[in-house]
């Protein structure tokens, strides 16, 4: 068990280290992705905070879906960048699990709770955009319309003969979100 004393010490050693951190090499690549996701999480609401009083809620988010859907079109370059299998419901899903968690960041958690060739449900227990929206004080709700353009976008541009759909959201008050890819 770490005491006061112990707690001082390893503050004061771990203050030593972050001083003497002079380049972005000195920074760990995990802790620079986990930033840069946090800041990236946090912009699409800081954009909605800004530009509601300018042009209005429903025409914001209106706006903000078709950002979001011309962002999902990115996925295909980017899996095959990596080299990253899209040829069925199951490599769809995958893939498109492991851009979310390249771009959103470690907090971003799920689990495949049905697995087929043509159809995977799939639920979502950790969101990076929900945990911004309540740290920033910010209804979660209004997230749901763009994050679903988004996530049926990428789905559909890993390859054009899925789809993607939401039956249920934790912005929405749900447990976890619950999303079906399967063939159109």
């Amino acid at each position: 068990m770490l005491y006061d004393k112990d707690l001082k010490l390893l503050n004061i050693i771990y203050i030593i280290v972050m001083i003497s951190m002079v380049d972005i090499k000195d920074i760990p690549a995990e802790m620079r992705w986990a930033i840069a996701a946090k800041s990236a999480t946090s912009m699409p609401w800081a954009y909605g905070m800004a530009f509601q009083d300018i042009v209005g809620k429903e025409r914001f988010y209106e706006i903000a879906r078709q950002i979001w859907i011309e962002g999902g079109k990115e996925a295909k370059s980017m899996a095959d960048m990596l080299g990253l299998p899209v040829g069925n419901a199951k490599e769809v899903d995958n893939t498109w699990g492991l851009i979310g968690t390249i771009l959103d960041g470690p907090e971003i958690k799920w689990e495949v709770i049905e697995e087929g060739e043509d159809r995977v449900v799939t639920r979502i227990t950790g969101c990076p955009f929900l945990n911004r929206a309540r740290e920033m004080g910010i209804d979660p709700k209004d997230g749901f319309g763009p994050c679903q353009a988004y996530c049926r976008s990428v789905v559909e541009n890993l390859n054009s003969n899925y789809t993607q759909k939401f039956e249920s959201g934790m912005c929405l008050g749900a447990p976890y979100c619950e999303s079906v890819v399967e063939l159109k």
